[in-house]
């Protein structure tokens, strides 16, 4: 967005805001937001699972709707972007889990707004605390009006403030909703014979799942060019299966897949895939926070540590304090596969350093903590809440029955 796009897409929505406003807020509306991604998915989807088993009462409005950057996609996001305006301005509660613009430009002071972010963890830094600061009118808006963040723990709660530029005492270290994922037997049960139902490719071999994180910001984000699959195919037996699985946010951009087995398409969600992986090959991706908490082996493709520590820049110091076997080309991630080169001794220091204890309610908390108590409940009734988990390993939670 340039800045004559910025000023004029601002002016409409502060505008039509006001007009919103007279309508005044509705106590029972509750808005999912984001512009990542048009699937409910992640923490948004486990938050609205637990908000809706709390308060099925109340009016949830979803809105996903993906941002784009060419001139179409930029006018039809402005169009949703004037729809989004007036759920801000009529609502009480918007929980939103990435930029989101009608927030950033004008935001209502009835309506609580929670950042719940799509990422666990602080490895990367993202948002307002990159190393080189953004440039345009994106990198002074973005990231505003937060009244609350939540994020996974006391770790992350600084670099979170930073990131999005609010005050630390707003920063809730509730969990990450999606991570209760990993200590739901059944649903890790489910995810892992749908999986492999969807591909059958994958039955009866180590599966070996690339999945890296982007390159670059905005418009100029790039997949990363570090993995020659069709090499890595070549000097694996047959009996590895080899998955990729791309990024979200490229908009259409994908590492090449040749010599890939399988090509998870976007419908997938990663932590499923996590289910049936035998090896992780991936670089600066937050996953690894997720993927840690199964104890099963990491290989780290991180040829180009130096430059990305300076651009975005890590939270983690990866030559001092990260997990998993790092190499730098092809031939690395091959050899530490062949070789078995994995030494999981540090994860549980890993797991509690980063994340933090887990009783699998962090969407529970969620739900807890912003939907009022029912005037229902006020008399007597009860509040359905969902049921308290005793803290489990969580590696113990994926089943081990063959593939």
């Amino acid at each position: 967005m340039n800045g004559l796009e910025y000023a004029v897409t601002r002016t409409l929505l502060r505008l039509l805001g006001v007009l919103f406003s007279l309508l005044g807020i509705r106590s029972d509306r509750v808005v999912l937001a984001t512009a990542r991604t048009s699937k409910l998915e992640g923490n948004l989807l486990h938050a609205f699972r637990a908000m809706r088993e709390r308060r099925p009462d109340l009016d949830y409005v979803l809105l996903l709707e993906p941002y784009g950057y060419g001139l179409l996609a930029k006018t039809l996001y402005f169009l949703r972007a004037v729809r989004g305006m007036y759920y801000l301005r009529t609502a009480k509660l918007v929980v939103v889990d990435n930029a989101w613009l009608p927030v950033h430009v004008a935001p209502h002071p009835g309506t609580t707004v929670v950042q719940v972010w799509h990422a666990p963890g602080a490895l990367k830094r993202f948002g307002r605390d990159t190393a080189v600061p953004g440039k345009g009118p994106e990198a002074r808006f973005l990231h505003r009006h937060y009244d609350y963040v939540v994020t996974t723990s006391e770790a992350s709660r600084v670099p979170w403030s930073r990131a999005f530029a609010t005050p630390v005492e707003r920063v809730l270290p509730l969990g990450t909703p999606r991570m209760d994922f990993f200590l739901d037997r059944e649903a890790t049960a489910a995810a892992r014979r749908a999986t492999l139902e969807r591909f059958p490719a994958l039955a009866g071999r180590k599966v070996v799942l690339y999945a890296p994180t982007f390159r670059g910001r905005g418009a100029a984000k790039q997949p990363a060019a570090r993995l020659d699959a069709k090499r890595l195919r070549e000097a694996l037996p047959p009996s590895y299966a080899l998955v990729l699985k791309c990024h979200p946010n490229l908009n259409g951009h994908t590492e090449a897949p040749d010599g890939f087995d399988v090509v998870a398409d976007a419908a997938t969600p990663l932590n499923e895939l996590f289910t049936v992986t035998d090896v992780l090959v991936t670089d600066y991706s937050s996953s690894i926070f997720e993927y840690a908490l199964l104890h099963k082996p990491l290989v780290l493709l991180v040829g180009d540590l130096a430059d990305y520590e300076r651009d975005p820049g890590l939270y983690v110091d990866y030559r001092s304090g990260m997990i998993g076997t790092q190499v730098a080309d092809t031939d690395g991630v091959a050899a530490a596969i062949a070789e078995e080169r994995y030494d999981l001794s540090a994860y549980d220091a890993f797991v509690a350093r980063h994340v933090g204890p887990l009783d699998g309610r962090a969407a529970a908390r969620f739900a807890e903590r912003f939907l009022p108590v029912p005037a229902s409940a006020a008399d007597g009734a009860a509040v359905p809440t969902p049921a308290v988990l005793e803290p489990v390993r969580v590696r113990e939670g994926i089943p081990s029955e063959p593939k």
